[in-house]
């Protein structure tokens, strides 16, 4: 019996309902899980959400995935060069020691290319849209923002963008 650790992507915002769906099946299920701190319009609160969004880790079989596979909520299993892909431990133990220390940490969608439309989402910015730049250090980005036909170059966190359609600028 070989075990290992593989990645389930799932419909969006499913993730905790499909590792307990999951585990209700038997299967041990690991899903990274972090605190942050969510505005509203009238408080700020703390609150646990997956450390990567869409992203359910499974330690079994190979054999096993095409049943995990069906559980509702889960869109289908991570290949890599057309077979399952293999999540090494020592990188499921290293997420596990960054999320167990006292450092910071931010994940961040290193998928954005210079010129792609976003979306400020968060903080005093909020619904102001641009085109992405480029990584300023390893939480912030540039933002060319072309309100009122001018080109005005901010550095918002990353975690505040999100990518959109070029039609929606």
């Amino acid at each position: 019996m070989s075990l290992n650790w593989y990645a389930l992507y799932t419909r969006p915002r499913f993730e905790k309902k499909v590792a307990e769906r999951l585990e209700a099946g038997g299967y041990e299920v690991w899903l990274p899980m972090q605190t942050v701190v969510r505005q509203w319009s009238d408080r700020k609160k703390k609150v646990q959400v997956p450390l990567f969004s869409s992203y359910v880790f499974i330690h079994a079989e190979q054999r096993d995935l095409y049943h995990a596979v069906q559980t509702d909520g889960v869109a289908r299993a991570i290949h890599f060069n057309e077979a399952p892909a293999v999540i090494p431990d020592e990188q499921i133990d290293l997420i596990r020691k960054i999320l167990a220390g006292p450092d910071a940490f931010e994940v961040m969608d290193r998928s954005y290319v210079k010129g792609d439309p976003v979306a400020v989402v968060h903080g005093p910015l909020k619904g102001s849209r641009g085109r992405w730049i480029n990584w300023r250090g390893k939480k912030r980005v540039s933002l060319e923002l072309e309100q009122l036909h001018q080109v005005i170059l901010v550095e918002v966190p990353a975690a505040f963008i999100e990518k959109i359609n070029a039609d929606k600028l």
